[in-house]
């Protein structure tokens, strides 16, 4: 079978779980979500200096950054470069006594912490990190169930080598051991740097796979040609050569033509000669909503003009940000588009939000203030516009002047929802078209409240018992087979959905017993989209919108790299240096010198490299046409890796 890592690890751990090698396992084991993670971290930070708890020794210089989410963000890559070169978090903070950094002592000891809620709490989940080292940990401390494993392999095929950190470098050692083992690399294309890649071990080949090792480089191009080789090669050229790999370069060029060269005009029925070699431009417009209309006017010229479908077409961005922008300005203009999955926490999800927000009014009938009962009326779930929202308050009013009352329509809005035997629920009950919004609202938050009240009620049964009755399962997906804007984003808030009974199962699973009111406070406290392991399917027939991450692997025959501006890419911003996760790796691989592999100086050349590998990755996903685009004006100017594309 093919996988990644991560699946295969996880795989392994399983069928050592289900043969009892794990006997301090009791459930079948799970992925902890770097969502879950990011909670857990949360809770640990936030407890420290509170009810008699020590603070932990951090840095006064920190004390501003400690609730953000940035900063448990920062904790999460040191953790996950303790994880993956096996140090404890004793280790960790002799590390930080030795080398005078409190960061590390305090990082230490929250590690420490860190594991123990892990092993109490959820024993059978594993981090992103974790999961590659357990596998290797079980491995060497079971060397009948590596024997058994290594017979199983009987070839091993591993590609894009240079993903990997040195965790997976060494679970690639343990299991090639006498086995045939075919690894290709390209070390200038790179998208993991954030996840521990590290392509310089590619120099070091001989140290993982032994002595016996031969390397060959490819004698010719397999995909890139035209322009679009020679973009990448002057892309690729700029990049510091890793261990002893700098021929292959050079292999990209002899079937490229030379871009000089005079192109003979195509005749009916024959393709144009540069498309056919591969063509690379650059653009720069005057404004971000120019690029917007541009790329829009070149997907559909490739639509209508060249006989395109647009799933040959793929637009790529450094941020997310970038990402969410272009998506709404295409699916504006009627394009359809997709995007990767989990680029946004469930809780921020437009057909997520208001559920949640029903969900708490449901436990607790007072947070239904006037001003949440609009937005809850108002939303995806609501379905009313403003004029029935204003017809349903006139109406209200009117029924409460009758009956000689003089209540605002804002308190009558309120008692219409919560109480359905209220004078104001009675109205309601009576009401016309303008009230279907409020009186499907109100069905919803019966629902939910007697499901909640249930012996044993979970946050799956409160949700269900409140999606269930909003009746928007059915038109959703009708909207959604039916294409179009509508249904794409139909089809997006029914993922969203999906999503979120999918979280709720997974935390009722983890913590059997807990109450609806805990899943809601752990909800809304996570900031993190969930990982997952398993590929879920995506319309077809659209444009695809990525992350150099996510395009990494595949191809188009045309790809519109947009944005490409100084500041975003290359975005020189030392990454994990706040509680310096890169010293803490040097540290433990060049031993107490290790400061001079670590100057300011030449920090900033690697990460201009790894900026330069998901330049690369991101251009050399083009198989015909490679466009890329950026803004020229008083405020953004375009970036220097423009120039290396025309």
């Amino acid at each position: 079978p093919a996988r990644t890592w991560a699946s295969y690890a996880f795989d392994l751990i399983r069928r050592a779980k289900a043969e009892g090698r794990l006997p301090y396992i009791t459930r079948a084991p799970k992925l902890l979500s770097g969502a879950e993670q990011d909670v857990i971290i949360k809770e640990l930070l936030e407890g420290h200096g509170q009810q008699g708890v020590p603070a932990l020794p951090w840095p006064e210089s920190l004390d501003l950054a400690l609730p953000t989410r940035g900063f448990r963000q920062e904790i999460r890559q040191l953790f996950d470069r303790i994880i993956e070169y096996g140090i404890s978090a004793e280790q960790v903070a002799d590390l930080g006594r030795r080398h005078n950094r409190e960061d590390w002592i305090a990082a230490g000891a929250l590690y420490a912490e860190y594991r123990d809620v892990l092993d109490i709490r959820m024993p059978e989940a594993f981090d992103p990190a974790g999961i590659i080292t357990t596998a290797l940990q079980i491995l060497e401390s079971d060397p009948e169930f590596l024997a058994a494993e290594q017979a199983r392999q009987q070839l091993i095929l591993v590609d894009d080598l240079q993903e990997a950190n040195p965790a997976i470098h060494a679970l690639l050692g343990l299991l090639a051991g006498g086995r045939d083992t075919v690894v290709t690399a390209c070390p200038d294309t790179v998208v993991q740097g954030f996840r521990g890649a590290r392509p310089d071990l590619l120099g070091k080949l001989t140290d993982t796979l032994g002595e016996g090792l031969q390397t060959f480089v490819l004698s010719g191009p397999r995909r890139l040609t035209g322009s679009v080789a020679h973009a990448w090669l002057r892309t690729a050229s700029r990049i510091s050569v890793v261990g002893q790999l700098p021929r292959y370069r050079a292999a990209v060029l002899p079937a490229a033509p030379q871009e000089s060269a005079p192109q003979e005009p195509a005749g009916e029925g024959q393709t144009d000669g540069a498309e056919a070699a591969g063509r690379a431009e650059a653009h720069v417009v005057d404004s971000p909503m120019h690029e917007l209309r541009y790329i829009a006017q070149r997907i559909l010229e490739a639509q209508l003009l060249d006989g395109r479908s647009l799933e040959d077409i793929a637009v790529i961005v450094r941020t997310g940000g970038q990402l969410a922008r272009i998506q709404r300005y295409l699916s504006g203009q009627g394009i359809d588009v997709k995007v990767p999955v989990a680029e946004k926490a469930v809780r921020d999800e437009a057909a997520v939000r208001p559920l949640l927000e029903a969900f708490a009014v449901v436990l607790n009938p007072e947070l239904l203030t006037p001003e949440a009962a609009v937005s809850l009326l108002t939303s995806r779930i609501g379905g009313a516009s403003s004029i029935e929202l204003r017809r349903l308050r006139q109406s209200l009013r009117r029924e409460e002047i009758r009956g000689g009352g003089g209540r605002t329509s804002d308190v009558l809005l309120v008692e219409a929802l919560l109480d359905p035997l209220s004078p104001s629920g009675l109205a309601l009950a009576g009401l016309s078209w303008e009230a279907r919004s409020a009186q499907r609202t109100a069905a919803m938050l019966r629902a939910g409240r007697t499901a909640a009240e249930q012996p044993g009620a979970t946050a799956e049964t409160v949700l269900w018992a409140l999606w269930s009755v909003s009746g928007w399962s059915k038109k959703w997906a009708e909207t959604a087979l039916s294409g179009g804007p509508a249904g794409a984003r139909a089809d997006r808030d029914l993922d969203a959905i999906m999503a979120l009974f999918q979280t709720a199962e997974r935390y009722v699973d983890q913590l059997p017993g807990s109450t609806p009111a805990q899943f809601l406070d752990y909800l809304t406290s996570s900031e993190l989209p969930m990982d997952t392991l398993a590929a879920r399917a995506q319309r077809r027939d659209a444009v695809e919108l990525l992350t150099p991450a996510s395009a990494a692997g595949r191809e188009w025959p045309m790809v519109i790299v947009a944005g490409v501006q100084d500041g975003v890419w290359p975005n020189l911003r030392l990454r994990g240096e706040l509680l310096g996760s890169g010293d803490l790796v040097a540290a433990v691989e060049h031993g107490d010198g290790f400061a001079k592999h670590r100057s300011p100086q030449s920090l900033m050349h690697a990460i201009r490299h790894d900026e330069l590998r998901s330049f690369s990755t991101a251009i050399s996903r083009a198989q015909k046409l490679l466009v890329c685009t950026a803004v020229s004006s008083d405020d953004e100017q375009p970036s220097a890796f423009l120039d290396l594309v025309e």
